[in-house]
């Protein structure tokens, strides 16, 4: 194994300014001295043991790679990512972006160590022919297929029924609002998909679902950031992937249950459907116009009639909460943290797995928060 302090000082050249950190910021959240890091980036000082476990753990990424040199970085796509997004990503989205791959990458973990999958069993599409269109359609019908799903069943859960096809699906609050999801296709822990947590929630449904049809159509890419407006451009890809969206949310045997066109006429008709399918009213009539239903002009008088929407329901957060554990509960899904991926932490824990401290850094937690997150998601601490 070589180690130099040359080619360890670019590699921390280069994940500084991957995650857009000045040398002052880095100091300030690791504890390191600024000389001294400034020392190491100009491979000058050789790091202590502790200050390259400290700083793989800031950068969230693998100890054995910037240790050696000759080691290949497993986060490359996500190296290209972050540098192909250039000044449109703040130092907090490129911090989010790697505490979600570090999820990501913990779940691979624990599924290694107790040789049981917690993600589905994996499902696989190959497009074939350049009808674009015609891939997302046919990936929509496999996929549902694959699930046993009926063609008129309706999805109140997508992240859950994405996740049981074998992607890693998590949601995470991005700075910038323009960004509505990624993937990244990661060799040790495989398809990863983020969706902005600060969307509406329907908006987010709609999301897992296109980036899910960039994982399963796009892998070759190795990621995908999706523009707020890329649902509904122009481009190739981004259309595949918003037909299959559209067409595994609302496939047209769903839609024609509702009714006949002069049914769907009424905007309150609209409106009502969209809250039993889970989706906003734009995507909907959408589907409608995509099936021929309505028309443009329909589409359009519908729109201007403006209708409102029944409360929306938050998938992961149904339950019976105090207004605190609800806050609390939501600020958790907000980092990453869903119930599924809790659960499996914790069972890494009582199963000898891993250490209370491990368990605390795969939640992203400090130590002393541990125990008030088992009890808030009904976990257990003790060994079994």
């Amino acid at each position: 194994m070589a180690f130099t302090t040359q080619e360890f000082a670019r590699k921390l050249r280069g994940l500084r300014e991957q995650y857009g950190a000045t040398l002052c910021e880095v100091a300030e959240r690791t504890g390191i001295g600024t000389q001294a890091l400034q020392a190491m980036e100009a491979g000058s000082a050789m790091p202590t043991g502790d200050e390259v476990l400290i700083l793989a753990d800031f950068f969230r990424c693998e100890f054995p790679w910037l240790i050696e040199d000759d080691a290949t970085n497993p986060d490359e796509n996500v190296t290209m990512l972050l540098r192909s997004e250039g000044g449109r990503l703040t130092t907090s989205d490129r911090r989010a972006i790697a505490e979600f791959l570090h999820l990501c990458k913990s779940q691979a973990l624990l599924e290694e160590m107790s040789g049981h999958r917690a993600i589905g069993e994996e499902f696989q599409f190959t497009p074939r022919g350049t009808f674009f269109k015609g891939h997302g359609i046919d990936c929509a019908k496999a996929l549902r297929a694959h699930h046993n799903l009926k063609p008129n069943a309706i999805i109140p859960d997508i992240f859950d029924w994405l996740r049981k096809s074998g992607l890693r699906v998590f949601r995470r609050s991005l700075p910038n609002p323009t960004i509505s999801g990624l993937f990244v296709r990661h060799p040790e822990a495989g398809r990863c998909v983020l969706i902005n947590h600060n969307d509406d929630i329907y908006r987010q449904r709609f999301s897992a679902a296109h980036e899910a049809g960039h994982a399963l159509m796009d892998a070759d890419k190795g990621y995908n950031v999706s523009d707020v407006n890329d649902a509904s451009s122009g481009e190739r890809i981004e259309l595949r992937a918003s037909t299959f969206a559209s067409c595994f949310l609302m496939p047209p045997e769903l839609l024609k249950i509702f009714g006949d066109t002069d049914q769907w006429r009424r905007p309150e008709k609209v409106a009502e459907v969209a809250g039993r399918l889970f989706v906003s009213i734009p995507a909907l009539l959408s589907a409608l116009k995509r099936d021929k239903i309505l028309d443009g002009e329909a589409v359009a008088m519908i729109k201007e009639a403006r209708p409102r929407l029944p409360s929306k329901q938050e998938p992961e957060l149904m339950g019976d909460y105090t207004a605190r554990q609800l806050e609390r509960k939501t600020a958790l899904l907000s980092n990453g943290l869903h119930a599924a991926y809790v659960q499996q932490v914790f069972d890494g824990h009582r199963q000898g797995h891993i250490s209370l401290a491990k368990v605390a850094d795969m939640l992203l937690v400090e130590p002393r928060e541990v125990g008030d997150i088992a009890t808030l998601f009904g976990a257990s601490l003790h060994h079994g």
